[in-house]
């Protein structure tokens, strides 16, 4: 889509004095140009006498022409624009002899934070021949590859390089070679052949000097007028390691006027989602009482709100409607059911009621053998997902969950129930949140980790099954590698169209018998870890909610248990973490696993070649597991949540 005019800057008049030409490339490996960056091209278009656009191979047509639109020239580079190789390209295309000031950027960054006035006044005023943004000295940043975070790619941020260098010895010396060195490199090159030079914004600000990375709260509040997309590209615990505070940063950004609803879109489709949870603090802690009047959000009408409830027991019903008198104002109801004899006595229920909770209400039977839960919805509630008629859903149901202790399901009903609709103001809140924030598509509680085994092993058998369920649906949004952000347990707060891409595709009750011929891979419980990712891939993100009763309650055990995991391994949780994956399957710590765990940390090679044998004994003895598991179960009831 093109960006709106209330999304970018005004282009207005050339702001400076010089003839200065900018190259910038844009990278994508989604092959499109978001909105964050047509917002930089329309900022830095006043900045230049001429503006060239960089664009890789895989660029859409519809993106090439949104580009095509906002800058005077378009250059195609064979590869991936995040080197030197990119910018070699578009010289050799562009006479930048013409010009005094050859400026070398591109989407790197989110910006211009404010405005680009200070930066340029300091740029304009320095005599330097090579003028950077921000220096790094870092040349080799820490990554994660086995963690999902390998070395994060990207244009250069902010060069500009003086025509009385672009002549030199030193130039055409860098650029008679196809380098793939970085930004600094190129600085320095130029600076080791004569030409003077200066930063706005020295490594030294930073620690490991990577001020860009590890010190951006730091530089925006000296000044800097950009945020480096490359933070949201980190593995969570280093930007712990170093207390970077991303959630502050953006609350600045908005502050100064970035419209950041660009940045959560951007991210959200080329960050794993509970990796950008925690990236960005992402937690809400809600108050019971509503906001001030004078804080209430006053534009718009109300919101248009409709309960699905899958109701699969009578014995849920009281329960569910005390839960549905939290919700302030008005709202739908649509209650699903597995038979016609519940449904019968559910509308019989509900007439009873005194209805203050419900606009209206209506009873459906949607028997989806083993659909549980997600069966009814997406199926008997397509209708709901596809309309247009209402802003948000509030989904909940009554499953219980088989072969967990009494205190166990007491404890995970409470979680999920109270946690989304614990009091009016609590759920006014939530609204809230929506109403402010265009770019959320869903909020639901935190992993549950009291009574449950989920946290580690969130994908478990379910890993490989979502991968090809994503590529059917369409979904490319990196997957997190040990646990999705997903609603546990199927309740949440959402727009519909966050979660249209599920809605759209043809679900039917055949797709669940299947599921069920094979119990250890539930379609269900796979379906409920791709939500988040679906709400992502429409270009939404998420939020996790919860009280401040189970606040306080989750954060003192998991404070705890992280303390005494953290007890044997030496050095910070990156570290620690670091050091277990790479150990990797502890088993239950017998002699083949501790021996295993030998060779992977101190002979990488030879476990390399004995990985896939042991990972097949293993996925077989797994496998055994399940399969003895469900014979076990194949008595029981398919309505362990009937």
């Amino acid at each position: 889509m093109t960006a709106s005019a209330a999304e970018v800057p005004d282009g207005g008049e050339l702001r400076s004095g010089a003839r200065r030409v900018i190259l910038f490339a844009l990278h994508s490996e989604r092959g499109d140009a978001d909105a964050a960056t047509r917002y930089q091209l329309a900022a830095l278009r006043p900045l230049g006498m001429r503006l060239v656009a960089i664009v890789e191979p895989w660029l859409a047509a519809e993106e090439f022409s949104a580009v095509d639109g906002l800058v005077d020239e378009i250059v195609r580079f064979d590869g991936a624009a995040v080197d030197a190789r990119a910018y070699r390209s578009a010289l050799q295309t562009v006479d930048v002899t013409s010009f005094d000031e050859v400026l070398f950027t591109g989407n790197s960054w989110f910006g211009p934070i404010g405005a680009f006035d200070e930066v340029l006044s300091r740029m304009e005023s320095s005599a330097a021949q090579v003028w950077r943004l921000i220096e790094t000295t870092d040349r080799t940043p820490e990554s994660f590859p086995a963690e999902g975070f390998p070395r994060a790619l990207a244009p250069w941020t902010w060069t500009l390089v003086r025509t009385a260098t672009v002549g030199s010895a030193a130039w055409r010396e860098y650029w008679a070679a196809s380098k793939q060195d970085g930004e600094d490199a190129f600085a320095e090159a130029l600076i080791r052949g004569g030409a003077s030079g200066a930063v706005a914004y020295p490594a030294e600000l930073g620690p490991r000097g990577n001020p860009g990375i590890l010190a951006p709260g730091i530089l925006l509040d000296a000044g800097c007028p950009v945020l480096l997309r490359s933070v949201f590209a980190q593995f969570p615990p280093l930007l712990d390691r170093f207390a970077v505070l991303v959630r502050p940063i953006i609350a600045e950004m908005a502050e100064r006027g970035y419209p950041v609803e660009l940045l959560w879109r951007a991210v959200a489709r080329t960050t794993p989602p509970a990796a950008l949870n925690a990236l960005a603090g992402m937690l809400e802690i809600l108050p019971e009482t509503p906001p001030a009047i004078d804080a209430q959000p006053s534009e718009g009408s109300p919101l248009r709100v409709v309960v699905l409830a899958h109701v699969p027991h009578l014995g849920f019903v009281d329960e569910l409607a005390e839960r549905l008198r939290q919700i302030p104002g008005a709202f739908d109801l649509i209650v699903t059911t597995t038979d016609g004899r519940k449904a019968a006595k559910l509308k019989a229920r509900l007439r009873a009621s005194d209805r203050d909770w419900a606009r209206k209400a209506e009873v459906r039977v949607t028997w989806v053998p083993g659909g549980r839960d997600m069966g009814a919805l997406l199926i008997g509630c397509r209708d709901i997902l596809l309309s247009d008629r209402y802003d948000l859903i509030i989904r909940v149901h009554g499953r219980e969950p088989r072969r967990k202790s009494l205190n166990v399901r007491e404890y995970g009903r409470r979680y999920q129930l109270e946690n989304l609709l614990s009091g009016p103001g609590y759920v006014q809140r939530i609204f809230d949140l929506f109403r402010g924030e265009p770019g959320l598509g869903m909020v639901f509680p935190p992993i549950v980790h009291i009574g449950y085994g989920t946290m580690g092993r969130g994908w478990g058998a379910y890993r490989e099954p979502a991968e090809d369920l994503a590529s059917v649906l369409g979904i490319a949004v990196p997957l997190d590698e040990v646990s999705p952000l997903a609603p546990y347990g199927g309740m949440w707060i959402g727009r519909p169209s966050a979660l249209r891409i599920f809605a759209e595709h043809d679900w039917t009750v055949g797709d669940y018998h299947r599921a069920r011929r094979a119990r250890w891979v539930e379609l269900t419980r796979v379906q409920e870890r791709l939500l988040g990712l679906a709400a992502a891939e429409a270009g939404f993100h998420c939020r996790t909610v919860m009280n401040r009763e189970h606040a306080q309650i989750s954060h003192t055990a998991l404070e705890f248990k992280l303390d005494e995991l953290s007890f044997t391994t030496r050095g910070y949780p990156v570290e620690q973490i670091h050091l277990l994956r790479r150990a990797g399957w502890t088993g239950y710590g017998g002699v083949v696993a501790l021996i295993r765990m030998y060779i992977n940390l101190n002979h990488p090679r030879i476990a390399a070649a004995t990985q896939p044998l042991y990972r097949t004994a293993r996925n077989a003895g797994l496998m055994g597991q399940r399969v003895l598991a469900a014979v076990r179960n194949e008595h029981k009831d398919d309505g362990g949540d009937r």
